[in-house]
């Protein structure tokens, strides 16, 4: 699948093999001359290095998998109510609230039935929406028929079809009524004392509209500048070098610009060159270009700022990627001497101006 000659892929046969699709993506990963011997690295870690944290973290979502209620734990950090509704909502899915039942788990002499109702076992459905009491609350709210009367096992079916008939802001509203109606329970349980549906319900109605005015309407006593962000000078003695790379096609244009302190410009490139490897590549050709402009000019306290993070980070943490990314950065590192000193910041594209109209 190598041109010996060319040192390339042969393109023709790869896409042959695998199809146009996986050979266009096969195509793209670099050949590096000289380049490191193959040796075996974490395929699930982004540098390419193992980890326990990420061999746990593999193991974990082999075993579980990602699960039928994944839509679930998506929209449940999506709610627009309180943090502590959140985790309430998110120990709903995993079942883990002090009903009668998963205490009767644990002492088995425990008496299971409901403590408001007395007529079922009290599971995290039946406090919720079976009990004679819950369902007045719901019913006083004019929540869907449907959701009412349908018949569920778990909390997380339930909560997964409202979720497909309630829109963001009615989800969040409905949640908050659970809370309030688990809250109802604990006052039966703990105080033996029991409100009607339409204090519980009204409640729950106030608590959304507080929420909502507090978070949405009401301005900031400091509000946010309207000014954008702008390049950033470094500090006294430091060329600050911002770079950029684009890609159109099977072609990459990249642009540099030096300055100093006050802000002069010292320097500066741009250029076309053919590229197969997409734009991580380019980027990375962008900063190869900076350091040789470094090199030839000799400034030896040097920030290099760009506005692609996947970079930055691994300029950071050249030293632990085993990737051929990684080690063309190193490569790159060390065709300098070690007197020269390097910074790496990530900046936003508003900082970035100058090097993204040069490529």
């Amino acid at each position: 699948l190598i041109d010996e000659a060319t040192v390339g892929w042969k393109e023709e046969r790869v896409r042959e093999i695998f199809g146009d699709f996986t050979g266009d993506q096969i195509c793209k990963i670099p050949i590096l001359h000289n380049g490191p011997d193959d040796h075996r690295i974490c395929f699930h870690n982004p540098l390419g290095s193992y980890s326990t944290k990420s061999a746990y973290s593999w193991m974990t979502l082999k075993h579980v998998g990602f699960g039928p209620h994944r839509l679930f734990w998506k929209l449940v950090w999506k709610l627009q109510t309180l943090p502590k509704i959140k985790v309430f909502c998110w120990r709903l899915g995993h079942d883990i609230l002090p009903t009668y039942e998963n205490i009767s788990k644990i002492r088995r002499d425990f008496d299971y039935m409901c403590p408001r109702c007395g007529i079922e076992k009290e599971t995290f459905i039946h406090a919720l929406k079976d009990c004679p009491r819950a369902r007045a609350v719901l019913m006083y709210g004019g929540l869907n028929n449907a959701l009412v009367e349908g018949c569920y096992r778990r909390c997380v079916d339930w909560i997964e079809d409202a979720a497909r008939s309630l829109d963001k802001k009615a989800l969040s509203d409905f949640v908050t009524v659970l809370w309030n109606i688990w809250n109802c329970r604990n006052n039966k349980v703990f105080r033996n004392t029991e409100e009607e549906a339409w204090i519980i319900w009204d409640r729950a109605a106030g608590l959304n509209r507080e929420f909502r005015i507090f978070n949405f309407v009401e301005r900031p006593m400091i509000p946010k500048s309207d000014g954008e962000k702008g390049w950033q000078k470094p500090g006294a003695g430091v060329v600050k070098i911002n770079f950029d790379a684009a890609v159109d096609g099977s072609r990459m244009s990249f642009g540099l610009v030096a300055r100093d302190h006050e802000g002069f410009v010292l320097g500066g490139r741009a250029g076309v060159l053919d590229n197969q490897t997409g734009v991580e590549w380019a980027e990375l050709q962008a900063f190869a270009e900076s350091v040789e402009l470094v090199r030839e000019k000799r400034w030896l306290k040097v920030e290099l700022e760009s506005n692609c993070a996947n970079l930055v980070n691994r300029l950071n943490k050249a030293r632990v990627d085993f990737s051929s990314y990684g080690y063309r950065i190193r490569q790159l590192l060390n065709s300098v001497d070690s007197c020269f000193t390097f910074n790496f910041v990530w900046a936003p594209r508003c900082c970035n101006k100058v090097a993204d109209q040069l490529c």
